[in-house]
């Protein structure tokens, strides 16, 4: 198949699929995988396509974007913020996670932990704790496709079931109000679920969502307890945050100021 055809059709995939793996393509279009990463690059480079380790979405693709493609994005920083997020929870603590898939790292940040037990709506985050010896519940309720979240009033009723110690929870966007929000309805429904049931709330943050806005708002960091964050945040959201900066190691870590 020829180059320009090969473009076409991935590009053609995309529209249908919304996301395709490199080794999907490979497989599909009959050509070696170094040859089709070849080929995302120049597509990312003409603003077609945005591109994870594992494959790509359409560039102009602002919704449910699929988890198989989040994961894959901003990787390092996320395990980053989520080792100094870990740093919080104590022996025999109670967690909430969301299904972000920042929260997901959280899982490989308890093994070995004394006592631990997990909440959450994420499949994978399920496995997750799992294959590191943390005892883990799952919300239960509808299986979203994209994000493998578990959804709907199921979820957000055994989510009030329980009282957590923590909750680490992320979302897509970070206004420069300090307004948090998400492309998901439904999961920023359950996330409102989990924060009425949890002494001590934790935002999960990576630099590319700062000074951005979703759909739906979920609440601004005023009333977060501690924001951990890949990189400083900006002056205009640090502004209107209500926190102060903890520590500066792995990642930032900003504490609610106390009135």
């Amino acid at each position: 198949m020829l180059k320009n055809q090969r473009h076409e059709e991935i590009m053609e995939l995309l529209k249908a699929e919304k996301f395709v793996s490199v080794s999907d393509l490979s497989r599909r279009l009959y050509a070696s995988q170094p040859t089709i990463r070849r080929d995302l690059g120049y597509l990312e480079r003409q603003g077609l396509i945005r591109r994870s380790h594992g494959g790509a979405i359409p560039a102009d693709d602002k919704g449910n974007i699929p988890v198989s493609f989040r994961s894959g994005t901003h990787m390092a920083e996320k395990l980053r913020i989520c080792r100094a997020a870990a740093s919080l929870v104590s022996p025999g603590a109670l967690i909430f996670t969301d299904a972000s898939t920042t929260a997901l790292h959280i899982a490989d940040c308890l093994r070995g932990r004394d006592g631990i037990t997990a909440v959450t709506n994420s499949l994978l985050a399920c496995k997750r704790f799992l294959d590191n010896g943390v005892r883990v519940f799952s919300t239960g309720g509808r299986l979203l496709r994209d994000s493998l979240a578990f959804v709907g009033e199921t979820a957000r009723t055994n989510a009030g079931r329980y009282n957590a110690d923590v909750m680490f929870f992320s979302a897509s966007s970070l206004g420069e109000d300090g307004m948090i929000s998400d492309y998901s309805d439904e999961e920023t429904e359950l996330r409102l679920s989990m924060a009425e049931h949890t002494r001590c709330r934790v935002f999960l943050c990576d630099s590319a969502k700062f000074g951005s806005r979703s759909a739906f708002n979920l609440f601004p960091l005023t009333d977060v307890d501690f924001a951990v964050t890949g990189a400083p945040l900006p002056p205009e959201i640090l502004e209107h945050s209500g926190m102060r900066l903890r520590s500066a190691d792995e990642a930032c870590l900003y504490e609610k100021i106390s009135e």
